[in-house]
C-alpha cells in the first residue's frame, strides 16, 4: 500500500533529528521536554507515524521554534478559497495516477454541480 504521507514524515524526522542536534539534545530529553513519549517520538522519527499538530506545537515550544520548522505544512502563507479548500482535499482522494486532463475533468464536473443549485 502506498504511504502518501511518507515524504512529509521524512521531513519531519529530518527537522526534528536536525533539531535534536542543534541544541544538543537526545530523543529521551526532547520527549521530557515536550511531554511526547519516547516510543511516539521514535514513530515520528522512523517516519512510522505522521505527527499530529498537538504534537508538533509540543515540540515546538519545547525548542522554541516556530512549528513550520519542524512540520512545513505550517508554513503555507496562502489563504485558500472555500473552493480551493474542497477540491484540494477531493484532490487528495485521487490516485496518484490521474492525468492533468482527468483532474480538469474533475474540476469542470465539480463546477457543473455547483452551477445546478437553484
Amino acid at each position: 500500500m502506498l504511504d502518501r504521507d511518507l515524504p512529509l514524515k521524512k521531513e519531519i524526522a529530518k527537522n526534528i533529528k536536525e533539531l535534536i542536534k542543534m541544541n544538543s539534545l537526545n530523543q529521551i530529553k526532547l520527549s521530557e521536554l515536550s511531554g511526547i513519549s519516547k516510543s511516539t517520538l521514535s514513530d515520528y522519527l522512523n517516519c512510522k507515524t505522521l505527527i499530529n499538530p498537538v504534537n508538533v506545537e509540543k515540540i515546538a515550544n519545547a525548542l522554541n521554534v516556530e512549528k513550520s520548522k519542524i512540520d512545513p505544512s505550517f508554513a503555507t502563507n496562502k489563504v485558500l478559497s472555500l473552493k480551493e479548500k474542497t477540491i484540494e482535499t477531493i484532490a487528495a482522494h485521487i490516485d496518484d495516477d490521474v492525468t492533468e486532463e482527468e483532474m480538469e475533468d474533475i474540476k469542470n464536473y465539480i463546477d457543473f454541480i455547483k452551477s445546478q443549485r437553484k
